[in-house]
């Protein structure tokens, strides 16, 4: 029609000057990309390309969601245990690299005491000892804490039964984890004393009477505690730091780690890089990601295993849009010939349904990244999804956490597989996939001029075949223009059409000038 020649003479001079001007070429792109978007919405020739196309879109909207939901689940997994482990463990732990103790009176950890970025600094002393009560006895984890240990920890948060108290100022008071508590058969209103044993640092083994080998100290339950882990729950009983201390052959200077609560007004980061200054590279300065180092990682690799499953899905999804471009490539096979004919070299038409794949990519990726987010929305706002009935659970409903870096990842990995499957079909539109149809456009008052050029053989002149053709077309361009517009076809299996609008064929290469 004459608005395509119109339209696409237009592109065809501002892809020939795009080199030189960064304005056309902007708008040689912008055509090729208004093209694709009227081919995405268009109706086809066949119905069954517009279904493949939809489903295609509607494939990359439910995996992006499922993307999307499913890693602001493992996030807000993630955030759960780790506001759990908050509630215990504190923002900032030094220990010993050298050994399980050191002495609080060295010149380091006493600088400490005095840096302005620590607001508070705990002392502890973890070892192993047996606990028993009347007939029941088991190893656990005894931590001995002094008096500012609940400055650093949310204990009071996590009482389930009784209260905290570790020492009244009359009698020696443990809180034990709520399934330890279980296991020995006690609970915060029983009366009788707990006994705990833990070696002899020095000395020999009475083999008649070992149990004189044994350390002997003995406290009273005041509470239990939960934080829903199995580390802390089923094994740790907190007691007293003078308490643990003598239990485990400790001087009053001696400690097995010292619990940092940063100042007001300075980050967890700038604290610890300021901690690490002083103390030096004999000790460990771990915050509460690297005290639960290995729990955390593993919930990394379940993410990304999760991702790497869901990415296999959406590559499967992505075959659609093979079939779908495939398709529009056969059905607008009437077009292809229309633009090369118009000047439209092999790499410009594949650009037009390159972005006609990644218009079907982008279209499924926003769609199901705003589904994906709106229903992360609801879960966290209503619960709709709940965990079984609520009752055996921390929670009652799944833990939802949208994060802004999941959104890219996924709109990137959408992006690249999206660019693939587009990139893959357009490489069956080659120079012999074109009909090989020159079309010649004077304008009034114009000259054009077709010189001929000869190689291969060296023949005195084009084939017979095209002899009078190419004399009729030499006459109009010297003498006068008989017509706005002659048409020479040339059907020849040896034509080929390359990037500079040039005809090339077995023994000649026929030249078009600009």
């Amino acid at each position: 029609s004459s608005t395509w020649i119109l339209l696409l003479t237009a592109w065809n001079a501002l892809t020939n000057y795009s080199n030189n001007n960064q304005f056309c070429s902007f708008m040689a792109h912008s055509l090729e990309s208004h093209i694709a978007w009227r081919y995405l919405f268009s109706k086809k020739g066949h119905n069954a390309i517009n279904i493949v196309s939809g489903v295609s879109a509607v494939a990359i909207a439910v995996v992006t969601a499922c993307m999307i939901c499913v890693l602001s689940v493992m996030n807000g997994f993630g955030v759960l245990v780790e506001q759990m482990f908050s509630e215990f463990d504190p923002p900032l732990i030094i220990t010993s690299k050298q050994s399980h103790t050191f002495r609080t009176d060295t010149a380091p950890i006493q600088s400490l005491f005095s840096t302005d970025a620590i607001g508070t600094i705990s002392q502890q002393v973890e070892h192993t000892a047996l606990v028993r009560y009347k007939d029941h006895q088991l190893p656990c984890r005894v931590l001995g804490v002094d008096s500012l240990f609940t400055r650093t920890a949310h204990i009071d948060s996590v009482i389930t039964d009784g209260f905290y108290s570790v020492y009244d100022g009359a009698f020696e008071r443990a809180v034990l984890g709520r399934g330890l508590a279980a296991q020995i058969g006690i609970n915060a209103h029983f009366t009788g004393a707990l006994h705990l044993y833990a070696p002899k640092r020095i000395g020999k083994i009475n083999m008649l009477r070992p149990d004189q080998s044994l350390e002997h100290e003995h406290a009273f339950i005041a509470g239990t505690f939960a934080i829903n882990q199995v580390d802390y729950d089923d094994q740790l009983m907190l007691i007293s730091l003078p308490l643990a201390q003598r239990l485990f052959g400790f001087d009053n200077q001696t400690v097995t780690a010292l619990r940092i609560q940063p100042a007001d007004g300075y980050s967890i980061e700038e604290t610890k890089q300021r901690i690490k200054s002083i103390v030096g590279s004999e000790y460990n300065v771990h915050d509460r990601y690297e005290q639960q180092q290995d729990f955390f990682k593993i919930l990394h690799i379940e993410k990304l295993l999760t991702l790497l499953l869901l990415v296999f899905i959406l590559l499967i999804a992505s075959f659609n849009i093979i079939g779908s471009l495939s398709m529009l490539i056969l059905d607008k096979n009437e077009d292809i010939r229309i633009l090369s004919h118009l000047g439209a070299n092999q790499s410009t038409i594949r650009r037009i349904f390159l972005r006609e794949g990644w218009l079907i990519s982008a279209l499924g990726a926003v769609v199901g990244i705003i589904i994906g987010v709106l229903i992360c929305l609801g879960q966290q706002y209503f619960g709709w999804l709940k965990l079984g009935d609520g009752s055996d659970y921390v929670i009652s409903a799944y833990p939802v956490v949208v994060q802004v870096s999941d959104v890219i990842l996924v709109t990137i990995i959408v992006g690249i597989l999206g660019f693939i499957a587009a990139w893959y079909p357009t490489r069956a539109i080659t120079s012999h996939s074109i009909n090989k149809t020159l079309i010649i456009l004077f304008a009034a008052g114009s000259i054009c001029s077709c010189t001929p050029h000869y190689s291969g053989d060296k023949k005195s002149g084009l084939p017979t075949e095209y002899t009078s053709a190419y004399q009729e077309i030499y006459g109009v361009c010297y003498d006068s223009i008989a017509y706005p517009v002659v048409a020479l076809d040339l059907y020849s299996e040896g034509l080929e059409l390359d990037e500079n609008h040039r005809m090339q064929g077995t023994g000649y290469n026929l030249y078009i000038s600009d």
